[in-house]
């Protein structure tokens, strides 16, 4: 089963990803915990470019570093883990959002990447809907990256471009990251227990 985990920062993912990978545990299943760009060693090389204050990075580059590193991902984790339970941080979602909806790259050369890069439909997408304002207040202190320094007309249009792609999708979920984790945590394993 593979279940992504999408939002703007500081939506909760990480939080939420914790408690249900604890549910699967519980239910003695095997759970592998994954995000993006990363968990591959070229991946994290790659996340590590991409997020460095230090680099000017174009749009273009910024949408092929990403598709390469989850190339890497879903070839030698994704694909051979099939019968476990999978999540992940982010997935190809997020280059539509990110790149797509906030850098205006053309949503059919992402569409093109991936298909090349052979991207499996999660099975579920819980999409954590939060204002740009209130994400960041949330994060408050944080040394921010070289992405989360685009701004907030951005970050708008990061979560518009989320919205999007969750309403043309039925394995998509919005749900709204005002709640309380462990009320968005028991909406999470409602959804997935009715499936």
């Amino acid at each position: 089963m593979l279940i992504s985990f999408e939002g703007i920062e500081g939506a909760g993912k990480t939080t939420q990803i914790k408690l249900l990978e604890d549910y699967f545990l519980k239910n003695n299943k095997e759970v592998l915990l994954l995000r993006e760009p990363g968990s591959t060693g070229i991946g994290e090389e790659i996340r590590n470019i991409l997020l460095s204050n230090n680099n000017q990075i174009s749009n273009n580059t910024e949408l092929l570093l990403m598709f390469a590193a989850r190339a890497q991902l879903i070839d030698e984790i994704i694909k051979p883990n099939k019968d476990k339970v999978i999540l992940i941080d982010r997935y190809f979602h997020a280059s539509i959002a990110y790149q797509g909806f906030g850098r205006g790259i053309d949503l059919e050369k992402i569409d093109q990447l991936i298909a090349v890069t052979e991207c499996i439909e999660p099975d579920f997408t819980f999409l954590l809907d939060i204002s740009p304002e209130d994400g960041f207040l949330r994060k408050t202190g944080d040394k921010m990256d070289r992405i989360e320094s685009s701004g907030l007309d951005f970050f708008y249009k990061v979560r518009e471009g989320y919205l999007t792609i969750a309403a043309q999708h039925d394995y998509m979920h919005v749900i709204p990251s005002a709640q309380s984790s462990d009320e968005i945590h028991a909406e999470i394993a409602n959804i997935i227990e009715r499936a």
